[in-house]
């Protein structure tokens, strides 16, 4: 159950003090003139989301969505700005999440690594039964890289590697066709025994502002959850939930995995900083970042 404040609030970090903040677009004058009349046209660039201080500042400010989709029949459940509402021409955006549909060289590694590690972990009697399928030069290969008296146990894990190299080929350097035959056969005899490969999966996913009005596809989501500490995704219909944990990594905020650092956020109330700004509404448009559609009135 989401447990957000009600009205506008601030997103901070527990762990770093960064901030969740929006970066406004800049605002381009592309009026024209035609037989002596000035058409009058402006075009915003997106605004941007980074992690930085948290001043208080309208670049800050962020809203939680209740509106119901009509078309998927729950609520939108956005985290939408409140800065570019307020100060831009273009809509309401909203914090979207997006998975890396290209694996990368890393994710495929990790990948041949986690399936290595879910072989060696097999009960040693389906080892001993899987062992018949090793084939027989393997042996006479293993006991040279690791010496005559290489056990049955230091066997399987060396052919266990093999085998996640040979199921992620990005990573292995050589082959045979007796190897590769074997390899293939053990690994879907594992397979039959509930030791499956596992998908290759994006590490990271990056954050991005995009419109409210836009629809979510396949590796995309904007709908989000806040337990009091965390903030995920609200469902997985699009994205898996599990894969969406906001994370500070370095100032750059990413969806992860749970469990790793830079996790942990607190929504706060937002309370406009009146004395800083009452008597400068130069400085208060300027505190949401780059200049919006009131640029051109003060010659940015």
């Amino acid at each position: 159950m989401s447990t957000y404040p009600e009205g506008n609030f601030t997103i901070v970090n527990n762990e770093t003090g960064r901030c969740v903040r929006v970066r406004l677009g800049r605002t381009t004058d592309v009026s024209d003139w035609k037989e002596g009349t000035k058409y009058l046209q402006y075009v915003t660039d997106k605004p941007g989301l980074e992690l930085g201080e948290p001043d208080g500042s309208p670049a800050t400010v962020w809203w939680f969505s209740t509106i119901d989709d009509t078309a998927e029949r729950q609520p939108f459940s956005q985290i939408v700005s409140h800065a570019v509402g307020e100060y831009q021409n273009i809509g309401d955006y909203c914090v979207w999440l997006d998975l890396n549909p290209y694996p990368t060289a890393e994710d495929r590694q990790r990948a041949a690594d986690l399936f290595r590690h879910k072989l060696d972990d097999m009960p040693w009697s389906l080892k001993e039964k899987l062992a018949v399928l090793l084939p027989a030069g393997f042996k006479t290969w293993a006991e040279a890289e690791v010496g005559a008296d290489a056990s049955l146990a230091k066997q399987l894990e060396l052919w266990h590697g093999y085998c996640a190299s040979i199921r992620f080929p990005e990573h292995h350097v050589e082959e045979d066709p007796e190897g590769v035959d074997a390899a293939h056969a053990y690994i879907d005899a594992a397979a039959e025994q509930g030791i499956h490969p596992p998908a290759v999966e994006s590490g990271d996913a990056s954050t991005r502002m995009h419109g409210c009005g836009a629809r979510r596809e396949k590796n995309s989501t904007y709908r989000w959850a806040y337990d009091g500490t965390h903030i995920y995704a609200a469902d997985s219909k699009t994205v898996p939930a599990e894969r969406t944990y906001w994370t500070d990594e370095g100032g750059f905020l990413v969806g992860k995995s749970k469990g790793g650092p830079g996790q942990t956020w607190t929504l706060a109330p937002w309370k406009p900083p009146i004395a800083q700004t009452q008597h400068d509404p130069v400085k208060a448009l300027a505190l949401t970042g780059l200049f919006g559609p009131f640029a051109s009135l003060f010659g940015n």
